[in-house]
C-alpha cells in the first residue's frame, strides 16, 4: 500500500531533484576536467613559446591524447547519465 504523503508531485519533486543532483555532479566532474586540460594546455603552450626549436611534433601527439581523453571522459559521462535517466522508475 502507498503511504498517503507520495503523490505524483511528490514523486516528480523526488526524480527531479535526484535528476539535478546527478546533472550537477557530472558537471563538476566535466568542469574539473576542463579546468585541468586548460591548464595543461596553458602550461604546455608556455614551454612551446619559450622554446623556440620546433617541437611541435610532440606538441600534437600531446594535443590529440589531451583530445582523445576529454572525448571518452565525455563519453563515459554521457552513458552513465543516459543509463541513469533510464533506471529512474516512475509509478
Amino acid at each position: 500500500m502507498a503511504s498517503p504523503n507520495v503523490t505524483p508531485a511528490n514523486y516528480r519533486a523526488k526524480i527531479g531533484a535526484m535528476a539535478r543532483s546527478v546533472f550537477q555532479s557530472a558537471f563538476e566532474s566535466v568542469r574539473a576536467s576542463l579546468s585541468f586540460l586548460r591548464a595543461y594546455v596553458s602550461a604546455r603552450t608556455n614551454l612551446i613559446s619559450a622554446d623556440e626549436r620546433g617541437e611541435i611534433a610532440s606538441w600534437v601527439v600531446v594535443t590529440a591524447l589531451v583530445v582523445a581523453a576529454a572525448i571518452v571522459i565525455v563519453g563515459i559521462i554521457t552513458a552513465k547519465l543516459t543509463n541513469t535517466a533510464n533506471n529512474i522508475q516512475t509509478p
